[in-house]
């Protein structure tokens, strides 16, 4: 019953987001939401910043209501942005359709990052929820070496029907991209190298406002969000003699992935 309600009054009065953060995992966008929720044109939702609604059919099954629950409501939102920011958006195949469906031709933010380097952070991340205290992140936790993971993943018989780490295929951006773009014009999504964010951070920022068609940020906000960093993974893994040997490996592994990318986005980013 309580479900229905919300069906049928958070359309009424709730907001929906104005651009989504799409991805990709492990590429800096919690960083990105953080530096955008402290612009005064853009406001926090009420609760976490990757509600991912489109990607968990657990989620997307209690319906529009239960996304909605998620932002502010009209009188509140104003004249203000609000954001989902799911990285998980930008992988999985059936996404693009169900955004396009529900939201229409909002506007998009994906970041991606050079596809090994990603792939190893994402390692790091899940193997350290071995030890961790939340029993949710503990039984995702992949006890695989990197090596051992890799290894997996080249195999035929890979199944990413499991609980899907695809080290190796989130690293596929032109393909996902691809995907986006039989959905939406390119123009309507904004694709940043999380390379330049370490490089020149404001510059990023404005062209993020731009592309939301807001102002820079206030310079005094901008000097304190220099000296912030989010969800930097307190995990550290020695790299073993058979780890590194893979990811020299999946440096070349990428390179056609890579050259495919670039030939896309008419750009180049030295990976």
């Amino acid at each position: 019953m309580k479900q229905v309600v919300k069906g049928l009054v958070y359309p009424l009065i709730k907001s929906k987001p104005d651009f989504l953060i799409i991805g990709a995992q492990k590429a800096g966008t919690t960083s990105l939401y953080r530096y955008l929720s402290q612009h005064p044109q853009i406001l926090e939702n009420n609760t976490w910043k990757e509600i991912r609604y489109f990607d968990l059919p657990e989620n997307y099954s209690q319906g529009w209501g239960w996304y909605l629950g998620h932002f502010p409501s009209k009188v509140r939102k104003g004249n203000k942005l609000t954001c989902d920011a799911s990285p998980s958006y930008l992988y999985f195949k059936q996404i693009p359709k169900l955004i396009k469906q529900d939201l229409g031709n909002i506007k998009m933010i994906a970041v991606l990052r050079e596809p090994v380097s990603r792939a190893y952070s994402a390692w790091q991340m899940y193997h350290s929820f071995a030890d961790n205290p939340n029993d949710t992140l503990r039984s995702i936790a992949d006890h695989r070496t990197f090596a051992e993971a890799i290894e997996q993943e080249l195999t035929p018989e890979y199944n990413t029907a499991k609980y899907p780490y695809d080290y190796i295929n989130r690293g596929k951006y032109a393909e996902q991209l691809e995907n986006y773009y039989n959905y939406f014009n390119p123009d309507s999504i904004l694709v940043l190298n999380n390379d330049d964010f370490r490089q020149d951070l404001g510059s990023v920022l404005n062209q993020v406002c731009n592309f939301l068609d807001i102002g820079h940020l206030p310079p005094e906000t901008f000097e304190k969000l220099k000296q912030e960093k989010y969800n930097k993974g307190k995990y550290q893994f020695k790299k073993t003699p058979a780890d590194q040997e893979k990811i020299e490996f999946l440096k070349s592994y990428f390179t056609p992935f890579n050259e495919k990318l670039y030939k896309l986005l008419d750009k180049h980013y030295n990976w």
